[in-house]
Formats: C-alpha cells, sequence, structure tokens
C-alpha cells in the first residue's frame, strides 16, 4: 500500500452514494480485499462537497486515496462534485472514479472531460457489482503508482 507520508495510516476511500444498497455492496466488495481499508460514506452531494473542501492541504492524515463517486446526487449532481474536487479543493490530484448506473455517452463524456480517473458502471448482478468494486479499489489503492505532487 503506498498511502501517506508517514506509511502507516490505512487507506482511506469516500464513498458518495445515496443509495443504501449500493453502499452496501461497495462495503462488501472492499471487505472481500480483506486489507482493512477506512470506508467513509457520504450519501448528500452538499455534505460531500462540504466534507471535501474543507479537508486541508497540509492535514494529510484526511485526505481520501480514493473517491468512489455517483453521479445521481441529492443536493449537488455527481458531476459538479467532481468538478468541485478538481478546482476547488486540496484534493485536485486524488484519483475519482464514477460508479454510475447510467451509460450515456454523455455523461461519460463530460465525467472525463471534469479530469474523472475512470468512468465504471454498476454492474446489475449484485455479484458482479462486488468484484467490480474489488478489482476498482485494488488497482487504485494497491496497482496505481499516485502522482507525487
Amino acid at each position: 500500500m503506498h498511502n501517506s507520508a508517514t506509511g502507516s495510516s490505512v487507506p482511506l476511500i469516500f464513498v458518495i452514494e445515496d443509495n443504501p444498497a449500493d453502499v452496501r455492496l461497495v462495503r462488501e466488495g472492499v471487505d472481500a480485499m480483506d486489507t482493512g481499508l477506512r470506508l467513509e460514506v457520504i450519501n448528500n452531494g452538499q455534505q460531500a462537497a462540504e466534507r471535501l473542501t474543507a479537508i486541508e492541504a497540509d492535514g494529510p492524515k484526511d485526505h481520501p486515496d480514493l473517491i468512489l463517486l455517483d453521479l445521481n446526487l441529492p443536493g449537488i449532481s455527481g458531476l459538479d462534485l467532481l468538478r468541485t474536487v478538481r478546482t476547488e479543493t486540496a484534493l485536485p490530484d486524488v484519483p475519482v472514479v464514477i460508479v454510475s448506473s447510467s451509460e450515456n455517452a454523455e455523461d461519460i463524456n463530460r465525467a472525463y472531460e471534469l479530469a474523472a480517473n475512470a468512468y465504471v458502471t454498476k454492474p446489475a448482478d449484485p455479484d458482479d457489482y462486488i468484484g467490480m468494486i474489488d478489482a476498482t479499489v485494488d488497482f487504485w489503492i494497491a496497482t496505481a503508482t499516485p502522482s507525487s505532487t
């Protein structure tokens, strides 16, 4: 695990998702990895924006190592939240993976225009969903080399 300046903290994943069933599947996907990752679930776009903009640049223990972001959120849309992460937070380089049921090309293109690191579609089958989360988190937390900025 590559996380943190101290090398001792457990990776933190923000799950920004308002559907309790999807949150449960994300938890199962992360638990299947058996890595002791920390999850912080935020189920409202406005609350997520407030939480993300409140994180200080010099408070690395609060920095998520990965954000799993739904597009359809109450309060502020996922795309608006992605824009906020990239332009108004101390986290412009944190990996953001859009996890959405939308297969709309406009949504996908817009997410990448706003610098999403990846866009994955929520599988209908719960086991496939858990496997997708497992693979996504494993890649971004254990495999990818983060930016050094």
